[in-house]
């Protein structure tokens, strides 16, 4: 028997994972387009000349940070989800969909549309979007390469905020349990 009452669901919002697997490639043109050429214009050199060194160390580094960058991507799922959306945090799950091979924190309670939006677009925002463009600003070289990698990382989040996209933002939505997106609650 389940601890979860029963909600009525109007329609899903969802796409598929290989669609937002795609999401996360489309990622790259946008990285090149507001990181990578701004970065060259401006400093007369590509960021990822930089990033090439060939070390070991910079390698066992770099898997360090983006081991450490994918919790902090979920964390800020969750800290969206409860400061924006008032959800208590012990009705937050992380977790591993070893289908897709993705973590994943999954809200157990309705939103508000805007608020799943915003919890959505966190990690996108402060990982990748912010950092990037300081990169470019302060000639930091690796922070662009690794503001593109959580770009990519971002990927399914913009694939979610696609799928809600017609969704109005005062109906209530559930993080849907199964899907990449969420359900959309009956009135």
């Amino acid at each position: 028997m389940s601890e979860e009452p029963e909600k009525d669901v109007a329609y899903d919002a969802t796409v598929p994972m290989n669609w937002a697997n795609l999401m996360a490639l489309l990622m790259l043109p946008l990285a090149f387009l507001f990181f990578w050429l701004p970065y060259w214009a401006i400093w007369h050199v590509w960021p990822f000349a930089a990033f090439f060194d060939g070390s070991l160390g910079g390698i066992s580094t770099l898997i360090v940070v983006l081991v450490v960058s994918v919790v902090v991507h979920e964390l800020l799922h969750a800290a969206g989800f409860w400061l924006v959306g008032g959800v208590p945090w012990r009705r937050i799950k992380f977790g591993v969909s070893w289908q897709g091979f993705a973590p994943y924190a999954h809200c157990r309670d309705p939103l508000q549309t805007t608020a799943y939006r915003i919890s959505v677009a966190l990690p996108g925002l402060f990982l990748g979007v912010l950092p990037g463009f300081a990169g470019v600003a302060v000639q930091q070289p690796l922070l662009v390469m690794w503001a593109t990698l959580m770009l990519l990382a971002a990927g399914g989040d913009a694939a979610v905020l696609w799928a809600v996209r017609g969704v109005p933002s005062r109906a209530k939505v559930q993080d849907h349990p199964t899907q990449v997106g969420c359900q959309v609650l009956a009135e």
